[in-house]
């Protein structure tokens, strides 16, 4: 048969020569190995002799698999009068029509399209992503036109539509889901408009779902790993599988990525260098048909951190991008400027977008990190603090050791309590206080021990004289103190006193408090009378004032 769509169709009488080259399949051009092929090649074995034994059956098999890893070679069984395009059809079953979805194509498609919209009633399920789906117009008729479409990203928008209903206007709603396609529409496939009842023309494209049918069989041969002798019943290969259809993309496996921190950030370069990998903030520019072009500009809040900007653009699905230098020129997929101070920016592409991509823009800001290794250490050092078991503490005595690493550190205390040597603080020697503050921490584990000398403590009880006119007295010891040890104490008490009252009454007040008081009396009070004057009121005659 003939590599071409009608080739095919049934056994002639050529005769295939016994190991000959390129009898069946025309050798490998260029393109193929750029592009990827599929050839289909029907081929039909007879049985004759020349004698009248019994026939036992026949087999037909692939005994040498191709040496060129690239090129592939399997056996299908198919029917005696099939047409290369039938086989192929059969080949590409694995996953046949099933019902039709529940939505329709809207409006008209175009060859070459990587998008498609389907009209459907809110609510009603939409493709997922990875899903293969049938596009069929003219179904069962000769110009048939189908096509596998997979499903790559979904977006729904719910849209009103309005219909003509008795000469006035209805509006409704319905969804509109848009598809982006792994590959191009390789027909035209008319569709139909948005419908109240969301129904489909039936003279217009039908999308259907797919289901699975895995009932092929195929046939090939492959190296054994192990050895087999006569007798095994099982075999190891390297793969029971083959190629069928040549694909021009493969499956990557991305760990650890993080897509939110593309960028870094230089927080010092002395006394060494310091980079940390950011959230970065993101502003898209969406492009469509009214501002598709060659310069986009832009303004970042908050200001970038120089180094860290990012623009991201596609054109013919290709994807694009240009970097700022740090010191504000973009360099890249074409050109652009950057003021850091304000954070406006322009770009220029050497293509225009995509209508219905985005240009994407990232970068990075230091405003929530400060560089502090200058300062030192912003915490305090470790404080110990307790009262001596002994009084009478002999000033200049106290010694305090522990180890640290290993090795042995010392600090003492003079006369005045000021502790030195591999800590600081002081000594407190009335009350028998300690505040040290060790310059190397003490091994985990470790004590600090403590080693003093003491002297008798004298106790004397002090009647104080009359404060002076400035409130100072005068305290009288009976022996002289040592220097620094002298510690007074003492209570102060205040004498209160409160008397209590009597009744008070109309003519006298009296309280109980031995003291005298002068009793006065108040005449009594008459109202005057009133009389009625000519209006009828009463009024009141008082007293004149002379």
């Amino acid at each position: 048969m003939d590599d071409v769509p009608e080739g095919g169709g049934g056994p002639t009488g050529t005769v295939i020569p016994y190991g000959g080259s390129n009898h069946i399949f025309r050798d490998i051009t260029e393109a193929d190995r750029a592009g990827g092929n599929v050839s289909i090649m029907q081929v039909h074995a007879a049985v004759m002799t020349n004698n009248a034994e019994p026939y036992m059956g026949a087999n037909f098999i692939l005994s040498m698999p191709p040496t060129d890893p690239n090129v592939s070679v399997t056996l299908a069984k198919c029917n005696l009068f099939a047409r290369r395009t039938e086989i192929a059809a059969a080949i590409a079953n694995y996953l046949i029509k099933a019902s039709e979805w529940s939505g329709y194509l809207l409006e008209n498609h175009v060859l070459g399209q990587k998008n498609i919209q389907l009209f459907h009633r809110p609510g009603t399920a939409t493709p997922p992503i990875g899903r293969t789906l049938v596009l069929i117009y003219n179904e069962g008729l000769p110009d048939e036109r189908a096509q596998y479409i997979r499903v790559t990203r979904v977006t729904t928008e719910t849209r009103t539509f309005t219909y003509n209903a008795n000469g006035s206007f209805v509006d409704f709603l319905g969804s509109v889901t848009q598809l982006d396609l792994s590959d191009s529409l390789r027909f035209d496939f008319p569709g139909s408009p948005p419908d109240r009842g969301f129904g489909r023309d039936p003279n217009k494209t039908m999308i259907r779902d797919t289901s699975v049918a895995d009932a092929a069989e195929y046939y090939g041969a492959a190296p054994t790993v192990l050895a087999a002798v006569i007798g095994d019943s099982v075999v190891k290969v390297d793969s029971i599988y083959t190629q069928l259809v040549p694909n021009s993309r493969t499956e990557t496996s991305a760990l650890d990525q993080r897509p939110a921190a593309t960028r870094g950030i230089v927080l010092a370069d002395a006394p060494r260098r310091v980079e940390i990998a950011v959230a970065a903030h993101t502003q898209r520019i969406k492009i469509g048909q009214e501002n598709r072009g060659f310069n986009h500009v832009f303004m970042l809040k908050p200001l970038p951190e120089p180094g860290t900007v990012t623009v991201s653009w596609m054109a013919l699905g290709t994807w694009y991008e240009l970097q700022d230098d740090g010191a504000g020129v973009f360099t890249g997929s074409g050109v652009g400027q950057l003021i850091y101070d304000t954070g406006s920016g322009s770009v220029t592409l050497p293509v225009q977008p995509d209508v219905g991509s985005a240009l994407i823009i990232q970068w990075g800001e230091r405003v929530g990190y400060t560089n502090r290794s200058s300062q030192g250490a912003a915490i305090r050092a470790p404080e110990y603090c307790w009262t001596l078991e002994h009084e009478g503490v002999v000033p200049g005595s106290p010694e305090f050791t522990w180890f640290s690493a290993g090795v042995l550190r010392t600090a003492t205390a003079d006369a005045a309590g000021v502790i030195s040597g591999d800590a600081t603080g002081r000594v407190d020697y009335p009350s028998g206080t300690v505040l040290l503050r060790t310059v190397y921490l003490p091994d985990p584990g470790d004590e600090i021990s403590t080693a003093y000398d003491t002297d008798v403590v004298v106790k004397e009880l002090l009647t104080p004289s009359a404060p002076d006119a400035g409130g100072y007295i005068t305290l009288n010891l009976a022996q002289q103190p040592a220097a620094g040890t002298l510690q007074i104490e003492w209570a102060t008490a205040r004498t209160t006193s409160n008397t209590s009252g009597g009744s008070v009454t109309q003519t006298n007040a009296i309280k109980n408090a031995g003291v005298t008081y002068t009793t006065r009396s108040v005449p009594e009070y008459s109202a005057p009378e009133s009389t009625s004057g000519s209006t009828g009121s009463n009024f009141v005659n008082w007293p004149q004032v002379s």
